[in-house]
């Protein structure tokens, strides 16, 4: 990555590519997809993993940087990485001094908690401040369609643009499975209760009745005390595994050996895990909330249910439980559309289009443009 003395650079706020979490994810990927050879792209960190000495030294450094890069002109626009809460409120002043400085924003949303925490977790006054920020982005990139429509809501800012966060997925496509001993139920993430993990280890007991082998890899973490007091509590525990976070080879041995990717969220916005699951040819069986209909199509590349909804968490997974034709279809399907549709090449090449728009210049034209 660049080291910030390049002129005209495009400043990329997120937190650090080598933390935990989808944003880190979407930053590495966007690396790996070749976005920092092909534009000036300085990566200004927000956010680190650690104590909270550590997290707030991290963001200190960062903004000083930054306030210097934009007092000495060398930054043409601002391509911003935000979440909720706290993630919110931290890129919100160097949103600020990006307005101060006249540089164009682009406001990334990931993650589904933004409209509760827009609408519930806001008061007026902070409603009134996450309006300004919105309204006067230059740019708003949201996950899916129905991010735009709810974002929509929020403010009178009319570029509001879906784009799927890419997925780095040359290994995950050629992926084949992993005979077991027994069908595998994963879940990727983290561990959180409106991630519906209660709901599946009570699906689990039920299923483990038709399904002795059955067993829940939960990859993440994050509340893993409260994930086995409730299993403990339904007699399953020792059919779940905690794999924590998995990275590298290890990350492709678990999409390998698993049967079916579960979501059963309350919320979401453009699941990662979905997204890498339909790379890695899994049959998925997800809540239908936030962006996930967006990517997953009822009974064509995956299963969708309610949230919450455990009988018809049950019937969903024994049916794709049941059906080895039905996991391959499913999976082949998932496949075939993340390739076509969610795939680096198709994704960043949006990105590069808004900072076009904006008046950024790549390092290099491509042969075409060059006239070569």
């Amino acid at each position: 990555m660049d080291s910030g003395t390049e002129k005209n650079c495009i400043v990329l706020l997120g937190t650090s590519a080598v933390t935990l979490g989808g944003i880190a994810a979407v930053i590495r990927s966007y690396e790996q997809a070749g976005l920092f050879d092909r534009w000036p792209v300085v990566h200004v960190p927000t956010h680190r993993d650690g104590s909270g000495a550590q997290k707030f030294a991290l963001a200190a450094r960062s903004f000083v940087r930054y306030v210097a890069m934009l007092m000495r002109g060398r930054v043409l626009l601002v391509h911003v990485h935000s979440a909720s809460n706290a993630s919110f409120w931290r890129k919100a002043i160097f949103i600020v001094a990006a307005f101060a400085a006249g540089r164009p924003v682009i406001f990334h949303l990931h993650g589904g908690g933004f409209e509760d925490f827009y609408w519930r977790r806001c008061g007026p006054w902070r409603r009134a401040v996450v309006r300004f920020i919105l309204d006067r982005s230059s740019e708003i990139v949201v996950l899916s369609e129905v991010w735009r429509r709810r974002v929509s809501e929020m403010t009178r800012n009319a570029n509001i643009r879906p784009v799927a966060s890419p997925v780095e997925a040359k290994e995950l496509l050629r992926i084949n499975r992993v005979e077991r001993s027994g069908p595998v139920l994963l879940f990727m993430g983290r561990l959180d209760r409106d991630k519906g993990l209660h709901e599946l280890i009570d699906a689990l007991a039920v299923l483990r009745r038709q399904f002795p082998a059955l067993q829940l890899r939960l990859a993440g973490e994050g509340d893993r005390n409260g994930i086995i007091a409730h299993a403990r509590a339904r007699g399953v525990m020792a059919a779940v595994d905690f794999a924590g976070w998995v990275t590298g080879p290890a990350k492709i041995k678990v999409w390998a050996e698993a049967s079916v990717y579960v979501l059963p969220s309350y919320i979401e916005g453009l699941p990662m895990s979905v997204l890498e699951a339909m790379a890695a040819g899994l049959p998925v069986v997800a809540s239908n909330v936030g962006g996930i209909p967006d990517l997953i199509k009822d009974d064509v590349n995956g299963l969708l249910v309610a949230p919450r909804d455990v009988p018809g968490l049950v019937a969903a997974l024994e049916r794709v439980l049941r059906d080895s034709a039905l996991q391959a279809r499913l999976g082949n399907a998932g496949r075939e559309l993340f390739a076509a549709s969610f795939a680096p090449d198709c994704v960043v090449p949006q990105i590069e289009a808004i900072y076009r728009r904006l008046g950024a210049v790549p390092r290099f034209l491509p042969t075409e443009e060059a006239g070569v």
